[in-house]
């Protein structure tokens, strides 16, 4: 009877230092791997936070976004592309400028208004829908709050 009772402890023994190698090589494998996650998330969060924009002032905002909007009009007037092709690159350009509060709402709206332009189909009438691209792009300068 007493060698059963020896035998179990050394059976307990040896898988009680088997689960500690086990928890112990889990430990080491999790640290790794979060220090490693934890590296590449600072290194991405200092590549995003230098990619950031100086800050404006609002008149400046004002202005700059106002001659990106100009520029989005001069792009459209004398582009020699497709109708389609230059609205899909105004919709690009547009998602890149930086819009002040008070404009943002009619900024939206006209953004919509020539994503929806180009799912109903530019191509039916090219000058109308360039014609129509200009008067959005024109509000939006000429957009003056009540």
């Amino acid at each position: 009877m007493f060698s059963h009772k020896k035998k179990f402890d050394l059976v307990l023994g040896i898988f009680l230092v088997i689960a500690l190698f086990v928890i112990i090589a889990v430990s080491i494998i999790l640290y790794l791997l979060f220090s490693r996650y934890q590296t590449k998330s600072n290194f991405i969060n200092t590549n995003q936070n230098s990619n950031f924009q100086q800050q404006l002032s609002p008149v400046e905002l004002l202005n700059s976004y106002e001659e990106e909007i100009q520029k989005q009009i001069d792009l459209v007037q004398t582009s020699d592309k497709d109708i389609a092709t230059v609205a899909k690159n105004l919709e690009n350009d547009m998602l890149n400028i930086r819009v002040p509060a008070e404009k943002r709402e009619m900024f939206l709206s006209a953004t919509l208004q020539i994503v929806r332009m180009q799912d109903q189909g530019l191509e039916i009438d090219p000058k109308a829908s360039k014609d129509k691209i200009l008067e959005i792009l024109n509000s939006l300068v000429n957009y003056e709050e009540r």
